[in-house]
């Protein structure tokens, strides 16, 4: 019996080439439900760049990158070319120390219950869930999904890198092999850690631990070193950079990287010593077969790693049931016991009726939404903790030069900048986490402005503690005036809210999953990017000018409260404005109409 895109019948033993290339012999639903799947998104995306809902989104995207083209054909265009060699070691270093960074981050995040679910999307489950469509078929499905959004990183990186090109479409071509690679490495160090046990899980955090820390001593030694005593922080921050990059070309990086090193060759027509006899043309070509074979390897060592991640997470699952099984009497007994015992008010449910009752009668939902926040602060607090504890770090460090005065500026620099890059993923605990509960998030009996309070309210505090603590402990050595310091600790939460404000605007307006990839991920990046930068260079200019305007104007008594009152005032009047228009986001939010699919 057989029904529309599927067979009941499987094929014999076929070719272990051809099996690669075609997984499976009934495929007729798998190209079905991607060439729709493709259609869709052209059309859907052709339509909101002409959509009125859409439409600041799409200004936003044509201007970044009109800019981001004219930048690159002339600011870019009068810098000195790189060292073919050195780009070389740039691009197979620095992917190495973003796989590093990548497995840490998966190590000591919180493994999740379905490590699957990120390869079936509602629709594959759909149309493909009951077909004869194996899982190495979906493996590879997905896996090659991030090519689209390979080649939109590709297009933004040439615009930087082209003046370092020996030949455009070479470098082109060896940077999107890379970053297919690249992707493909990260998914298989997520799919082997998947599969770890809670023991084995547990020794590779001390291991990340202990090697981590071993390399940031190593480097800041070296920074150390290489910097003349009593330079300025700008001097040490470029030392770093530096460093990083020697780090990045090191003997020891350059091993690991070696399923990186071909299409960094590539990139920078740099053919190996091997393909030295040969013209330079046929070398490079055969370079890029290399590296084409070594994507090839990746991909067959993801399915691999993937079948074995499934396996070792069965066997695990099923000695979790035989554990259970062979306690269920005591299990009994205990439940028994369980359910005649009182139950217990945790903390942060007792703070949420005490936070209940002091808000008004109309805006008392807030609390719900408080308490189902810090029970997810409380659930990832490891990772919360080291994602704030290393920009803390990183912000105070200015304090071992000899600069006191600069000391306190970049110190100041260093949490803006935190609060910004690093505050706003580290803390997805607002609307950008809820896409798929939107609908029951919309009926719940609270305004647009509790709503939008409610769900900034945790994320905020959380980033004003962090700043609050760093200035604290900035201050405590570099000693600036109390004027300075009271107003700091005043205007700072400011660049908070607006920071998670403007988040969830954009989120609001250009909803997008939480996995999704493509080219409107990679441009939404950048945008979201640019307008930091913006921020970070014209906030200072216009305080510092308005400062400037009341020592010119006003009489020298009236300058201080002047200028303090002022600044707190237009900051905090841009942190209202940028609420403002949160809430006018969520009040347009339709989650039938503007929830993409997977």
């Amino acid at each position: 019996m057989t029904t529309s895109g599927f067979t009941s019948v499987r094929g014999g033993q076929r070719n272990r080439l051809i099996d690669w290339l075609v997984p499976d012999e009934s495929l007729a639903g798998l190209r079905y439900l991607s060439r729709a799947q493709l259609r869709f998104r052209v059309t859907r995306f052709w339509k909101r760049m002409f959509s009125p809902r859409q439409a600041i989104a799409s200004i936003l995207s044509i201007a970044f990158m009109a800019l981001y083209l004219v930048a690159g054909l002339t600011l870019l265009s009068r810098r000195e070319a790189n060292d073919p060699e050195q780009l070389r070691l740039w691009l197979s270093g620095g992917m190495v120390l973003y796989a590093l960074y990548h497995t840490v981050k998966h190590l000591w995040s919180k493994p999740s219950p379905e490590p699957d679910a990120v390869t079936w999307t509602d629709a594959d489950r759909l149309w493909l869930g009951g077909g004869p469509v194996s899982r190495r078929t979906m493996v590879l499905r997905e896996a090659m999904s991030s090519i689209p959004s390979s080649l939109a990183k590709t297009a933004l990186l040439g615009v930087v890198l082209w003046r370092d090109a020996e030949f455009l479409p070479l470098l082109l071509a060896g940077v999107c092999l890379a970053l297919i690679a690249l992707e493909l490495i990260r998914r298989v160090i997520t799919h082997g850690i998947d599969a770890l046990r809670p023991r084995e899980r547990r020794l590779g955090c001390a291991m990340s631990l202990v090697v981590g820390l071993a390399m940031v001593v190593q480097l800041g030694i070296q920074i150390w070193q290489s910097t003349p005593p009593g330079s300025d922080p700008v001097i040490y921050v470029l030392s770093a950079m530096s460093e990083v990059g020697n780090y990045a070309g090191s003997t020891a990086i350059q091993t690991v990287a070696f399923a990186l090193l071909p299409a960094a060759s590539v990139a920078s027509a740099e053919p190996w010593s091997v393909f030295g006899s040969l013209p330079p043309v046929v070398s490079l070509a055969f370079m890029t077969m290399v590296a084409i074979a070594v994507i090839c390897v990746l991909a067959e060592t993801l399915v691999r790693v993937d079948a074995w991640s499934a396996k070792r997470r069965i066997e695990t699952e099923r000695r979790r049931l035989r554990l259970m099984e062979s306690n269920v009497a005591s299990v009994r007994s205990l439940t028994v016991e369980f359910l005649t015992r009182p139950t217990q008010v945790t903390r942060i449910q007792r703070f949420g009726d005490w936070l209940a009752k002091c808000l008004p009668e109309r805006h008392r939902g807030m609390s719900g939404l408080v308490v189902r926040q810090l029970q997810c602060v409380r659930r990832y607090l490891p990772n919360v903790i080291v994602s704030f504890a290393i920009p803390m770090a990183l912000s105070l460090s200015p304090l071992l030069t000899d600069q006191t005065t600069k000391q306190w500026v970049f110190v100041i620099g260093g949490i803006a900048l935190s609060s910004l890059l690093l505050a706003p993923p580290a803390l997805q605990i607002d609307f950008r986490r809820d896409l798929k509960r939107m609908f029951l998030v919309r009926s719940l009996p609270l305004g647009n402005v509790a709503m939008c309070v409610g769900m900034l309210s945790v994320p905020v505090a959380i980033t004003v503690l962090f700043q609050w603590s760093t200035l604290a402990l900035g201050a405590w050595f570099a000693t600036p005036s109390t004027w300075q310091t009271v107003w700091l600790f005043l205007a700072l939460p400011s660049l908070a809210v607006v920071t998670f404000a403007v988040e969830n605007a954009l989120f609001l307006a250009f909803p997008h999953h939480v996995h999704a990839q493509g080219i409107a991920m990679v441009i939404r990046a950048k945008i979201t990017f640019l307008w930091k930068g913006l921020m970070l260079a014209i906030a200072p200019i216009g305080l510092i000018t308005y400062v400037m305007f009341c020592e010119r104007v006003l009489p020298a008594i009236w300058v201080g409260p002047a200028a303090f009152g002022g600044t707190l005032l237009a900051v905090w009047s841009t942190a209202a404005f940028a609420g403002w228009v949160l809430v006018r986001c969520w009040r347009r939010f339709d989650p039938l109409i503007d929830t993409p699919p997977e």
